[in-house]
Order: C-alpha cells, then structure tokens, then sequence
C-alpha cells in the first residue's frame, strides 16, 4: 500500500488533480485506480468522426488534437492538449452517439485514460471527481466562448498575435499548417502574416 501510495503521489495526473482541483488523498487514490494508460503513436487518431468515444483522456506526456472536417473537406483545428490537458467528446462518450469530431497525436503520446463505467462510478461516489469535473467544464465553456468572440473581431494578424503571447510554447510543437488550421485562415495567409512580422 505504501508503495502504492508513493506511485501515486508522483504521477503527472494525480499531480494535476491535487494541484487544480484540491482533491483529499483518500479520494486520490480511488480516482487514480480507475485509469489506464493508453500510449499513442504520432499521427494515429483516438477516434475519428462517426466513432463513439469510448474514454476521456488526461494527457501525461505529449500533444494532440482535436478537429473536424468542414463542408469543404478541410481540417478546422479546434483545440491542441499538451501535458495537463484533458481531451474527448462528451456528448458521445456519455450518450454513446457517434461523435462528429476527430483527435489526433500530433507526437508520441502517454496518456491517463477513463472509461465510461468508470467515469459514470466516480461522478456518483467520489466528490471531488465531481467538483472537478464540474469546474473543468466551466473553465473550458469559458475558453472556448472567449475564442470566440476573439474570432469575430481580430484580424488574421491579431490572432496570429494572440497566439504567440498566450500559446508560444505550442510554435515549437505543432507545425504551422495546422496552427493555420487552429486560427481559421489558410497556410498562405500564416506565411504572409510572419513574414510581415519579421519584417518590422
């Protein structure tokens, strides 16, 4: 048990639930026990669109994304998860309806991986887990109404900008077809805005 304990205190997710979301260690360790870890390789997909989400993934070591397919048969990236981060599609993972979004490693991936069972067992028993889980939804309901109202009104140069100054470990990560796809604009236009940057 001691050993046991000792693991847990020293891995990235039970790290992440203490740190963000104070759980007490006798709920830790219950929620811990309920994942597994899943490794990904580069550019394999968890799921893609018409597939049922099976698990929510928490991000121990690498990057994904996730993104969908337009009218046009293009790639619109709607969010990148790095370390820390949490990724899956509640809509279908709860209502098991095919989902209408994909999510690729865009690197070698390690991840902390909860089934539904699982999920549904601790949302029931474990208040922490529930407290979290409703703090994590508020945060990113937060996020993604600020991104878009950001979208109505930056230009593609301001987006671009903004970016940089909230996400400039991502530069180094991802490649910039796909940071064009995040922000809604075309390669072409990406290439003209960093070059007028560097140009000034």
């Amino acid at each position: 048990m001691a050993a046991k304990q000792k693991l847990m205190d020293q891995s990235p997710l039970s790290i992440h639930l203490k740190q963000e979301y104070k759980f007490p260690d006798n709920e830790l360790l219950k929620v811990i026990q309920l994942f597994e870890t899943v490794h990904v390789k580069k550019n394999e997909h968890l799921y893609r669109s018409g597939d049922i989400v099976r698990q929510v993934y928490f991000v121990e070591k690498g990057c994904l994304r996730q993104y969908y397919i337009n009218n046009n048969g293009g790639e619109r990236t709607i969010y990148f998860k790095i370390e820390n981060g949490w990724c899956s599609e509640l809509v279908s993972f709860l209502d098991n309806k095919p989902t209408e979004l994909c999510v690729q490693a865009l690197e070698n991936s390690t991840l902390q991986a909860i089934n539904q069972k699982n999920w549904v067992y601790a949302i029931s028993h474990i208040q922490s887990f529930t407290l979290g889980f409703i703090r994590a939804q508020q945060d990113t309901n937060y996020l993604l109404k600020k991104r878009l109202a950001e979208a109505t009104v930056d230009t593609p140069e301001e987006k671009y900008l903004r970016f940089v100054q909230e996400e400039p470990h991502l530069l180094q990560r991802i490649p910039l077809y796909q940071i064009a796809a995040y922000l809604a604009m075309t390669p072409e236009t990406l290439s003209r805005i960093r070059k007028k940057i560097s140009e000034k």
